[in-house]
């Protein structure tokens, strides 16, 4: 597939990359819209710490779900989403005490693992959310 990779800070490239796989407990979807803001504009310019390049940017998007991984089942392929970006362990102290946003496993799809700035991104189904079918999923042209 296509992707925007940031290979470091100060260098970004249109790559091949691999398809992503879902895992357990994991969807691939297929981006239909994708945002920028300041966030990326920092990962560019080497000033977000915790970028993990490289990495593929795009932690604000929707899309439409194309594979399911095992153990999914409150999702199917077809299902209209979009995601929580952040991503939090379920299991350590502050993710007990509801503050996933200290979670000491914290991570965020697009910052420190591969975005949606691709045709397809791998997501936890635990940060999908079914978009109603009044929503849609990109701007008209």
């Amino acid at each position: 597939m296509r992707a925007v990779v940031l290979e470091e800070p100060h260098q970004l490239s249109v790559s091949t990359v691999a398809d992503p796989a879902p895992g357990h407990g994991e969807v691939v979807v297929k981006v239909t819209a994708a945002g920028l803001c300041g966030t990326d504009v920092h990962m560019l310019a080497g000033e977000f710490g915790p970028t993990r390049y490289p990495v593929i940017p795009g932690h604000e998007f929707s899309g439409e779900i194309v594979a399911v991984g095992a153990g999914v089942t409150e999702f199917a392929e077809g299902d209209a989403i979009a995601a929580d970006p952040a991503i939090y362990c379920g299991s350590c102290h502050f993710c007990a005490l509801g503050r996933g946003n200290l979670c000491e496993q914290w991570g965020t799809i697009g910052i420190t693992v591969n975005g949606a700035c691709a045709e397809y991104v791998k997501v936890p189904a635990r940060n999908c959310y079914r978009l109603p079918e009044t929503v849609a999923l990109a701007m008209p042209r």
